[in-house]
């Protein structure tokens, strides 16, 4: 009796659809920025809740974990166990790991449904973009009634979290082209309104950062895409090494004074970034090995700094979280998916690749979600199997012709 059971959820439209819904609901939506929306959050959570434990069985049933799913498995696994030894924030460990394993066991178990998963996602991230400006324009007064104007967004509720779910929006449009060219309208529209949002709120890493990837999305050439993508990513870790690790003693350092006062006419503190930077690598350096687990506001502005929440900056935040052992984690899990990716570079590919290092570049300022690191890594891993099926059906296609 199970059997049939298995295989009628395996073969379903609609489970794997409203399984990705709720996920991203979860993870893009920020409803408790208004009181009155508070009780939708917590039919979000109970469904996230419930979905997990169901699509979690039919996993277990098919006991099918590739290595990337295993190493993020374990990445998860530490910080909720790390949380447990420091007696930090475990409750927000644990929806956040559920958000994770979630994606994770949707890939897994809906594999062979991958248009209908990448589609999904690219709706879904594509109208809460859309959706976030039009009640910002339409109903202005939305962002008085929370309790701080800057933390008065649906999509992410500060106006530094809006980015990251953009970026994610960009990349799942440019993934789903493939399958259908007018998945370009979307991403001509995504960017614009990206673009537009980004200049009433002010958020200028974002902007910036977004044009950058728009512009590149007009590359037609896989030769400069390349170049663009080496010479982004050696940028990105010079950055993160001599600029972010540097903290407080960045002002000690000539040539990086020169750079960024005289040549990009910056705040040499990256508004004050650089106080947080050195704060968070003085707080790392008291439990380097296996971090402080999942911290909460209270924690940051009563252990690191009262000027600001967080260290704004993603690689201190998972030294924080995890230490050496948690970073040495999240490395494997990325060297895995790249090199599993590696032997595939088409254009999409190569767009896949700079939108996730423009991404990584925007956390060298900011501290977003584990879950979109994980997905995006995710869809670097899974990226060869995106397009088998369309291409086996295009070529029987072909054969049937001839």
């Amino acid at each position: 009796m199970t059997l049939p059971l298995t295989i009628e959820l395996s073969n379903s439209k609609l489970l794997p659809i409203w399984f990705t819904v709720i996920v991203l609901l979860r993870t893009l939506i920020s409803f408790n920025v208004f009181g009155f929306l508070q009780p939708i959050s917590y039919l979000v959570i109970g469904f996230l809740c419930i979905n997990f434990l169901l699509i979690g069985l039919m996993f277990i049933k098919s006991m099918e974990m590739s290595q990337y799913g295993l190493v993020a498995f374990v990445y998860m696994a530490m910080i909720l166990v790390f949380s447990i030894i420091h007696g930090t924030d475990f409750i927000t460990a644990f929806y956040e790991a559920i958000e994770v394993y979630s994606l994770l066991c949707i890939f897994a178990y809906y594999s062979h449904r991958w248009k209908l998963i990448l589609c999904t996602i690219c709706v879904v991230c594509s109208v809460a973009v859309y959706a976030n400006l039009a009640l910002m324009l339409i109903f202005p007064d939305w962002m008085f009634a929370a309790d701080d104007e800057f933390d008065s967004f649906i999509l992410g509720g500060n106006y530094n979290q809006l980015g990251c779910r953009m970026m994610c929006a960009l990349v799942s449009s440019v993934l789903c082209i493939p399958y259908s060219k007018k998945w370009i309208i979307n991403l001509i529209g995504v960017s614009f309104v990206s673009i537009v949002t980004l200049l009433i709120v002010g958020s200028m890493t974002s902007l910036s950062n977004i044009i950058l990837f728009s512009l590149l999305c007009l590359i037609p050439s896989r030769r400069l895409l390349k170049l663009a993508l080496i010479s982004f990513f050696t940028f990105y870790v010079l950055f993160q090494c001599f600029v972010c690790f540097q903290g407080e003693g960045l002002h000690n350092n000539e040539l990086a004074t020169y750079i960024i006062q005289d040549v990009l006419g910056k705040d040499l503190t990256f508004t004050n970034r650089t106080e947080m930077w050195d704060a968070a690598a003085k707080v790392f350096a008291q439990s380097p090995i296996i971090g402080w687990g999942r911290v909460d506001a209270e924690w940051y502005t009563t252990v690191m700094s009262s000027f600001a929440i967080g260290p704004h900056n993603y690689i201190y935040s998972v030294l924080i979280y995890g230490g050496i052992v948690g970073f040495c984690i999240l490395l494997v899990s990325a060297f895995i998916a790249v090199r599993r990716i590696w032997g595939y570079m088409d254009r999409t590919a190569l767009l896949l690749l700079l939108g996730t290092v423009t991404f990584m570049f925007m956390m060298c300022f900011e501290v977003y979600k584990s879950f979109f690191v994980f997905y995006l890594f995710a869809m670097i891993y899974y990226y060869r199997d995106f397009y088998k099926r369309v291409n086996e059906e295009e070529e029987a296609v072909r054969e049937e012709n001839v």
